[in-house]
């Protein structure tokens, strides 16, 4: 008769527990996949605040790519960037000359609020 009880209470409690996580997974699925939509509906934008406001920043973004990049993707991005409204440090114009390019990378990490890596076979060899 024991048997019979602890059998059922499990059989109770895993039938629960597995009701419960698959709400959960299904509610989860459902936000995530919904997300955009919600954002957009009510005027949401999570990732849009200035976490520099007080700070004096340069730029708004430091464009990190290598020099053999420039005229594929470099230039491209950066005038993407900037129709955007965004203020770019990028290397081709705005590192000073006759500087260690490492100083001028530095410098630029300092002065800008995010930096933005295009990492591409050029810049891993060199």
């Amino acid at each position: 008769m024991q048997m019979l009880t602890s059998e059922r209470t499990l059989k109770i409690t895993i039938s629960v527990v597995s009701s419960v996580a698959s709400v959960i997974l299904i509610t989860g699925t459902l936000i995530y996949k919904l997300r955009l939509k919600v954002f957009r509906r009510w005027k949401l934008h999570p990732f849009d605040r200035d976490e520099c406001v007080g700070e004096d920043m340069d730029y708004d973004v430091f464009l990190c790519c290598s020099s053999r990049d420039d005229d594929l993707h470099g230039n491209y991005i950066q005038e993407l960037i900037e129709a955007n409204g965004y203020r770019v440090c990028y290397h081709e114009r705005d590192f000073l000359p006759r500087q260690v390019i490492e100083d001028n990378i530095v410098r630029a990490i300092e002065r800008s609020k995010r930096t933005v890596c295009l990492v591409s076979n050029n810049f891993l060899q060199r």
